[in-house]
């Protein structure tokens, strides 16, 4: 069954019937729904890297554009993947603030559901960012971590979830951190954010070393 709007088409990922809607009309890539969602948000919050891509390369989506709560596609990333995409290949600013003051990375955190997202992107804030409130260049305070980052396999369940690389050594190390006594802080909580962060990052390396053999070994 066909999809009834561009909304709706890009939340299915499918590209057939959004390039039907963008041919129609070219402007839609841009337009936004009752809630101020644009195509590349529908796309962003169910993580269809490919139509992200086509929307912004091939259609002149704007990656940039924000919903009514002042949020970017970005701030709706669920994946690493897709929070990569956004940023690495087509331009998502990290440093943008919605109308709470909040870049994604903080909106992210606030909301303790994607930790390794949200630590993909801190990763990716510059040294410093403007202040929401009166523009003046500050450092960029690193915030505690998600809630459910301090339950150790709430975090391995997250890992899983994701596919990423799950062994006893790291089990061992987060569950080490969680049973210190000092746990809530400041320098453990570093600690902790820092191995998920590696972790998230050695994973994301090794995605694109097999990306860069398979197609050669595909052609031998």
């Amino acid at each position: 069954m066909p999809s009834a709007n561009i909304w709706i088409a890009a939340s299915d990922g499918d590209i057939v019937s959004v390039g039907q809607f963008i041919a129609a009309d070219p402007t839609i890539v841009n337009r936004k729904d009752e809630n101020g969602y644009t195509p590349l948000h529908a796309a962003a919050s169910y993580n269809h890297v490919s139509l992200l891509r086509s929307l912004v390369r091939s259609h002149g989506g704007n990656v940039n554009l924000s919903d009514d709560d002042g949020d970017t596609p970005l701030f709706v990333a669920e994946t690493v993947e897709t929070a990569r995409c956004l940023v690495e290949e087509l331009g998502a600013d990290v440093a943008h603030r919605n109308h709470a003051g909040l870049t994604a990375a903080e909106s992210i955190e606030d909301d303790g559901q994607l930790p390794l997202v949200a630590a993909y992107l801190r990763e990716k804030m510059p040294a410093t960012a403007a202040d929401g409130e009166n523009g003046v260049l500050s450092s960029t305070p690193t915030p505690p971590p998600p809630e459910n980052v301090q339950v150790s396999y709430t975090t391995m369940d997250l890992a899983e979830d994701l596919s990423l690389p799950v062994d006893d050594e790291l089990r061992r190390r987060i569950d080490e951190l969680a049973q210190r006594g000092d746990f809530e802080s400041e320098e453990t909580q570093r600690e902790l954010r820092e191995l998920i962060t590696g972790v998230m990052r050695d994973h994301v390396t090794e995605l694109d070393a097999q990306r860069n053999v398979r197609p050669r070994q595909d052609e031998q």
